[in-house]
């Protein structure tokens, strides 16, 4: 069918298929007044729509798959958006999607990593922790209030970049000192192992410094070397804390993370830490 100017118009069904949408959608969105066809015949009821109006179309639909309602998009289709805005709300969606896309797979790996555990306990396998002296060792880091571990990891990745002379520097480690586990507010120490016997202060953000300090030397430390993103490292406090319980060993202090290898993976499964657990024998009374 021709329009009096003479283009081309479409039936419901050719536009149906042209947009790649159903009859029923379009009816409806005929109905609330949302996309009405260019031309209703009168007689038969026939719905007539033109090319122009694919583009209107795809706004409504864009919209719609950013999780807006009707209501809003039509207050949105008659403020006249602009596809530099509907551009926007995209990327905008498109990053909080991918948050949470990370954060499902981490919980996956945490569950799988327990499942792992506990397949470890029923099996009786052997635990391979290590009990080791440990001397006293120089570093230089920061201890603050953190909001969660993925601010840590921010934190970390500034303390790295943030060191002058990047040869004299070892492994990376972390402390927590909060009572008890916790996922927000964390009471955090994080830094770097030294090869040197002193260091002048590092100024960090937010008047943050780090400053050298030695950590104590400790008897006998319970050691574990766990393989996986941070998620993952829960297992290894647990083969701990059961090899402690079977030995007869219990802990005495706060335990250490040490980065052995920095993970180069997006996921973090290269990461392979050594968790270190002050411990001593039980003493018969």
């Amino acid at each position: 069918m021709l329009r009096k100017d003479g283009a081309a118009m479409f039936t419901i069904g050719e536009f149906s298929r042209i947009a790649q949408v159903s009859t029923r959608l379009l009816r409806y969105y005929d109905e609330i007044g949302l996309l009405k066809p260019v031309h209703t015949d009168r007689g038969t009821g026939y719905r007539y729509y033109n090319a122009e109006q694919l583009l209107l179309l795809n706004r409504i639909l864009a919209l719609k798959d950013l999780g807006l309602s009707l209501e809003q998009i039509q207050l949105l289709i008659k403020g006249n958006i602009s596809t530099d805005e509907i551009q926007g709300m995209f990327l905008l969606k498109k990053a909080q999607i991918e948050q949470q896309i990370q954060a499902d797979l981490q919980r996956l790996r945490s569950i799988e990593a327990r499942v792992q555990a506990m397949r470890h306990v029923e099996a009786s396998l052997p635990i391979d922790v290590i009990l080791k002296h440990v001397p006293a060792q120089s570093v230089l880091s920061v201890r603050t209030t953190i909001a969660s571990f993925t601010a840590g990891l921010s934190l970390f990745d500034e303390v790295t970049a943030a060191l002058p002379e990047k040869d004299i520097y070892g492994f990376r480690f972390c402390i927590c000192h909060s009572k008890s586990f916790a996922k927000h507010n964390i009471d955090l120490e994080m830094g770097h192992l030294l090869e040197v016997a002193s260091h002048a202060p590092v100024l960090l953000c937010d008047g943050l410094h780090l400053r050298f300090r030695e950590l104590p030397a400790v008897a006998e430390m319970a050691t574990y070397v766990v393989q996986g993103g941070l998620e993952t490292i829960h297992a290894g406090y647990i083969d701990i804390g059961t090899w402690t319980e079977t030995h007869g060993y219990h802990v005495v202090g706060m335990p250490r993370e040490i980065t052995l290898q920095a993970p180069q993976e997006p996921d973090g499964s290269d990461l392979i830490t050594e968790i270190q657990f002050p411990v001593t024998l039980h003493h018969s009374a």
